[in-house]
């Protein structure tokens, strides 16, 4: 790349010029978070519940998963049981949970939020959003958690 400078103009060699104006490849890369539940929809009431929940990020500079909470509720959302709460996990994080299932016709529910920190975005969610700690971190909506529904639907 040349660029000439010549009494008040710019010139540019042709290489750029071409680069300009066919469109430049995309050089910049995005930074992907991730956070997943891996569980079946669906056991038997004698079935364990094999359940792995992942948090990930790509994002460099020192970024990690701060904090990777998950929950339980067997009452449809009316209580949560604590499962998990990992802090400072580096920049990925898989834990494995077994759950004992309820009756035929029960519903296990699971919840799970990451607080990605300690990169340049600072403190931010799986989207990149930032996390305001004295107000939305007390939310399971904000930041936004992932859910999932395992019906207990044999014997």
């Amino acid at each position: 790349m040349r660029f000439n400078y010549s009494g008040g103009a710019v010139w540019l060699s042709l290489g750029m010029l071409a680069v300009i104006l066919l469109g430049a490849p995309h050089t910049a890369e995005s930074v992907e978070r991730t956070l997943s539940i891996d569980a079946p929809d669906s056991v038997g009431a004698s079935d364990e519940i094999r359940v792995s929940i992942s948090a990930s990020t790509d994002a460099g500079a020192g970024e990690q998963v701060g904090f990777l909470q998950v929950e339980t509720s067997s009452d449809d959302g009316k209580t949560w049981e604590a499962i998990c709460y990992l802090q400072n996990s580096g920049p990925k994080v898989t834990q494995a949970v077994a759950l004992k299932p309820g009756r035929i016709g029960t519903v296990t529910l699971l919840r799970a939020r990451a607080a990605f920190r300690d990169g340049l975005a600072g403190d931010v969610d799986y989207r990149g959003a930032a996390i305001l700690w004295d107000r939305n971190w007390k939310s399971w909506d904000t930041p936004p958690a992932i859910k999932a529904a395992i019906a207990v639907n044999k014997p």
